[in-house]
């Protein structure tokens, strides 16, 4: 039979050749034994001494070994001992090979040692090769057990690691809604008194400190609702509703918004709206929400008798619009990191949390924008340009509100319905009760689920002013459980997240809104609310 007789095993692509070991001190045996073995392709590694071949163990791993048993100084079984108590090497298979015919003696011995085979001289290639290449291909597919198991632990380990990640963005947004309804809850009986004590005859000092604490308390949530904003970026679940709409009646809105605290800082301010591409898709909320941002951060930076530079201009077919200040402007080092979350207080002592810059580019990109920023240094003002494509499709006509009918408050006389208050923050639920029956509203105040359903049973209520986040349920099992057959009901709540919103609206109320509580906003919609249900009901 030929010597060259086909691999059984063949090399595999991922572990390449397979190390066998021949461990004898006669160089024309192990050159036979090497030949022998050349044709199954795996990579011959040749000893001359058990020490050599000890030291081979130590760098690498072997599929087999051919050790002869006759060697001066350490013989074969020796080396056998001593392979059997290194760790990497406990379990190599070992062959011995020996001219010696002493089965009691020499093969017993070496079985006991752990040898798989015991084969004497002359040995017989086919035979040999063939035991070898069984051994090189368990190697084989013992390596291969051991990568497919590490590459399922490394897929079972990144699963967990998604999954970890996962479990920590759910407990970081669940933080921040917590974090928002616990921050925005005491600011609803701080803003509801302010607004009602502006109506009092105060002295003007008074009247400028009770605007000064308004102002402070409308500071406060747009911080929350910033922190809000940008945990919905990161995780991709900021809603936009995009339309067509004109930028330049958007930047006007936003002017006359901001333009208050332009006059009091005694800034000029330069309107040059020069395009004539002023159509895009965008989502008009958040589209003004960017120059709201951009406006307050020149506004804010810029000292008083400064000047503030709104302008826009056509670029081929998309719209630019620049912003341009002379305050404090910007370190060059500064400049490339802006728009990043946070690095705006940290870099400059600017004041605020820098949440703003990083919420305007966000929005911008969600709407196909692009925005950029540049200063010269400090003390040389700044610059933000955005540019946004723009498209030949109007505006469509805005169809009639089919909600309720449009009811001003002119229209009829003002009505008095009686009002269930859920609350369980004990200062929100009194100076609301308080403040409504000042106005005129017969008020039933609850603390839970189960005060609301009580009073649910005793008396009839038209209004259902409810706190969504009460100790022994919720807002939604308020209005499903008392009013099965409808009330116009408002939720209250300091979350304000999408899922929230929609989960009470399902339910049946008809408004939601995030505190703190414009005491004025309540009382309209209250008002346009109930007056609304009254035409629909004579119709």
């Amino acid at each position: 039979m030929a010597d060259d007789v086909s691999d059984p095993v063949g090399e595999s692509p991922s572990l390449g050749k397979i190390n066998i070991l021949i461990v004898d001190d006669r160089p024309e045996k192990r050159l036979a034994l090497e030949t022998v073995l050349s044709s199954l392709n795996q990579n011959i590694v040749t000893a001359e001494s058990g020490r050599e071949a000890l030291r081979h163990l130590l760098r690498e791993e072997f599929a087999v070994i051919l050790l002869d048993v006759n060697m001066p100084g350490m013989d074969g079984f020796e080396t056998a001992a001593l392979i059997r108590q290194r760790p990497r090497s406990e379990t190599t298979p070992i062959i011995f090979i020996s001219a010696i015919n002493d089965t009691e003696t020499h093969v017993s011995r070496g079985y006991s040692l752990g040898a798989v085979d015991y084969i004497l001289t002359p040995i017989i290639p086919e035979i040999l090769r063939a035991k070898v290449a069984v051994f090189v291909e368990l190697f084989k597919k013992t390596e291969q057990i051991k990568q497919q198991a590490e590459q399922a632990a490394e897929i079972i380990r990144a699963q967990a690691a998604r999954e970890a990640a996962e479990r920590a963005n759910a407990a970081k947004d669940r933080f921040l809604a917590m974090l928002s309804h616990e921050l925005r809850t005491p600011l609803t009986p701080v803003l509801a008194t302010v607004l009602t004590l502006a109506d009092e005859p105060f002295s003007e000092e008074v009247r400028d400190s009770l605007e000064m604490i308004r102002r402070n308390i409308e500071l406060e949530a747009r911080l929350i609702d910033d922190l809000l904003d940008l945990t919905r970026i990161s995780n991709g679940k900021l809603p936009i509703a995009p339309e067509v709409v004109n930028a330049h009646e958007l930047l006007g809105n936003v002017i006359e918004i901001c333009r208050g605290d332009i006059e009091e800082k005694k800034l000029h301010l330069h309107a040059d709206l020069s395009a004539t591409r002023v159509y895009l898709v965008a989502d008009p909320t958040r589209f003004q929400q960017i120059f709201w941002n951009l406006i307050k951060n020149a506004v804010k930076f810029t000292p008083e008798e400064g000047s503030i530079t709104i302008r826009t201009d056509d670029a081929a077919d998309r719209i630019r619009i620049e912003i341009v200040d002379t305050g404090m402007g910007m370190m060059a080092s500064l400049v490339p990191k802006i728009f990043e979350p946070f690095e705006q207080g940290e870099q400059m002592h600017r004041g605020g949390l820098g949440l703003g810059l990083s919420i305007a580019r966000a929005l911008t990109e969600l709407q196909k924008g692009n925005i950029t920023a540049e200063s010269e240094g400090l003390g040389t003002g700044s610059k933000f340009t955005l540019t946004f494509p723009t498209t030949s499709t109007l505006p469509a006509e805005r169809a009639p509100a089919r909600a309720l009918p449009t009811v001003t408050l002119a229209d009829t006389q003002r009505v008095a319905p009686r009002i269930l208050l859920v609350e369980d923050h004990e200062d929100t639920n009194r100076s609301l009760t308080r403040l409504l029956e000042k106005r005129g509203y017969p008020v039933r105040s609850a603390v839970s689920v189960q005060t609301a359903l009580e009073c649910v049973k005793r008396e009839t209520f038209d209004v259902l002013i409810c706190d969504m986040g009460l100790p022994d349920g919720t807002g939604i099992d308020v209005i499903r459980k008392g009013f099965p057959k409808g009330v116009f009901g408002i939720a209250l709540s300091g979350y304000g997240m999408e899922t929230d919103v929609s989960k009470s609206l399902d339910a049946g109320f008809r408004h939601y809104l995030v505190k703190p509580v414009d005491l004025n906003k309540l009382e309209e919609i209250i008002q346009r609310g109930v007056i609304a249900q009254q035409c629909s009901a004579n119709n």
